[in-house]
């Protein structure tokens, strides 16, 4: 579990699952890599290559170190990697919930904790392996709730039907979504190399 304190009315949650640490020490050696190849085989068109993939490094490298939960005597607040930071009333909050939730390949689940507010909108979730079941443990102590544990496995499609404003459409619907996202990398991959040929 990590926390960390920013004022003293304030305590800060951040993620402590393996799955986080590895990608925040793997991102800069996966961009050095391809930095190296890029100018090795284009000359100047590789530098910039290489500069371009550099400010990607550093905006996904602060994405990843803006993670956190925030709670205040009177307020949580949210912050992702990508997206506004959400900040609520901790009065809103009005459900939580403890559930696990069956990974797309069905050969995993992961625990879930979700806090909804009156009208089952998300104010937060937090999702193993990104973040532990300790960090979960950790923020229903400071907010001092009793989570309302489901105690069978659910799937995504399944949680989004009974709370349908705190699962997005992607998590969903997971081969659609990936699939469009297979398009549009490969479409950009497709526009990179006509442009390093060029």
């Amino acid at each position: 579990m990590s926390e960390r304190a920013i004022a003293p009315s304030e305590r800060v949650l951040v993620p402590s699952g393996q799955s986080y640490r590895r990608l925040v020490k793997s991102t800069p050696v996966l961009f050095g890599a391809l930095g190296a190849l890029l100018v090795v085989r284009n000359g100047v068109v590789g530098v910039m290559a290489a500069s371009v993939a550099a400010l990607a490094l550093a905006a996904v490298a602060q994405f990843l170190h803006r993670e956190r939960i925030v709670v205040s005597p009177t307020h949580i607040r949210a912050v992702r990697p990508i997206g506004w930071p959400r900040k609520r009333a901790r009065s809103d909050i009005s459900t939580v919930v403890s559930v696990r939730v069956a990974a797309p390949s069905g050969s995993q689940a992961h625990r879930n904790l979700l806090l909804l507010d009156g009208r089952e909108r998300l104010i937060a979730r937090l999702k193993t392996p990104h973040w532990t079941p300790d960090d979960m443990r950790q923020l229903v102590r400071w907010l001092g709730v009793s989570p309302h544990e489901l105690e069978r496995t659910v799937t995504a499609k399944q949680l989004g039907r009974r709370f349908p404003r705190a699962v997005p459409l992607a998590e969903r619907y997971p081969f659609a979504a990936n699939a469009a996202v297979g398009l549009f990398m490969a479409a950009g991959i497709v526009g990179a190399a006509m442009l390093l040929s060029a």
